[in-house]
């Protein structure tokens, strides 16, 4: 006689020794089916079994994320944040980690990006530290090509690095205007002039320009900083037109203020400190001012299928601000 052929969730329960054919309760013929104890025996194997087979598939979506080729790791989110060592810009890496890229931190400064690298690698993620200056263009061209040799190609581009110069226009000099603008514009060029050939030949890819408010309303004594976030804005938008054709987005956000280092860093005390973030809360609907994990929020968004249809725009991350005209 012809054995029956059983199922693989038979095969199952039998390897593991559960009786498929009785019970071991005598009055369980007297009893409803749904409430035997076969029938409890058979609901959990079923579980187990459904259970295995979802973490089978979640094991092998990891796997086809990252895979090992002859050169190193290649995985399949890559993205390149400037000005990634500290305060925004590590905000923004550590996000888009946690989120499946693997990240390259470039920045001027060479120890602690590799810090930052060193930390991110330590909590399971894939990381590779740069030393970039990004006025120049050799190194921004070296930076994209060690992101592709380490994890095969470039998918996200965070232009971040920047810089600040408090001075009114009068008493600005001329090659502190020039440095503010190669940092904060130039470099955002460069880097995406190098980067969208390779987002290219991958079918795509985002670019995020970490802009400013000061790109819409502005203070005195903030002539250079203004000047090249707007600048920042306007290249956002003409890069949008460029490299739709490639499916490359680029998008602008602008945040108000920020507690972090460069809010830190101008030349104040604790005390000129804490009433700069006073006075910025103090403008908020809010009545607070962002953390670097709010602006790494919003670029997590940004390059996110969520936005697939954000290009060429600003997004104003102010906490408010700028909705007051402060006319009484």
């Amino acid at each position: 006689m012809k054995a029956k052929k059983r199922t693989g969730g038979e095969r199952l329960v039998r390897a593991i020794g559960a009786p498929l054919g009785a019970t071991q309760n005598p009055f369980a013929s007297s009893l409803p089916f749904h409430h035997s104890p076969l029938a409890h025996r058979r609901r959990f194997y079923h579980s187990l079994f459904t259970s295995h087979c979802r973490l089978f598939s979640t094991r092998q979506s990891l796997f086809a994320s990252r895979c090992r080729s002859k050169e190193g790791w290649v995985v399949s989110k890559v993205a390149i944040v400037t000005g990634s060592a500290r305060g925004i810009g590590k905000a923004i890496a550590t996000r888009l980690a946690r989120d499946g890229y693997a990240v390259v931190i470039a920045d001027i400064l060479a120890d602690l990006a590799e810090q930052t690298a060193d930390e991110l690698r330590q909590q399971g993620f894939s990381a590779l530290a740069v030393p970039t200056d990004v006025r120049d263009e050799g190194q921004v061209q070296r930076m994209v090509e060690e992101a592709v040799k380490a994890f095969g190609g470039v998918d996200v581009l965070v232009n971040n690095a920047g810089v600040i110069w408090r001075a009114s226009v009068t008493e600005t000099p001329t090659d502190a205007f020039d440095f503010v603008l190669a940092v904060n514009l130039r470099a955002a060029f460069l880097a995406t002039k190098h980067v969208a050939p390779i987002m290219r030949g991958r079918g795509g890819g985002v670019i995020v320009n970490i802009a400013s408010i000061h790109a819409f309303a502005t203070q005195a004594g903030m002539a250079a900083y203004a000047a090249s976030k707007t600048g920042l804005v306007g290249l956002t938008r003409a890069c949008a037109l460029d490299l739709g054709q490639w499916n490359i987005r680029v998008v602008a956000v602008c945040p108000g203020a920020v507690d972090a280092p460069m809010l830190r860093n101008q030349r104040m005390d604790e005390a000129e400190v804490a009433e700069t973030i006073r006075l910025w809360s103090s403008a908020s609907p809010l009545n607070t001012i962002l953390q670097p994990e709010d602006v790494a929020n919003c670029v997590a968004w940004v390059v996110s299928d969520q936005a697939r249809m954000l290009t060429g725009v600003a997004i104003l991350l102010d906490a408010g601000v700028a909705t007051d005209l402060r006319i009484r």
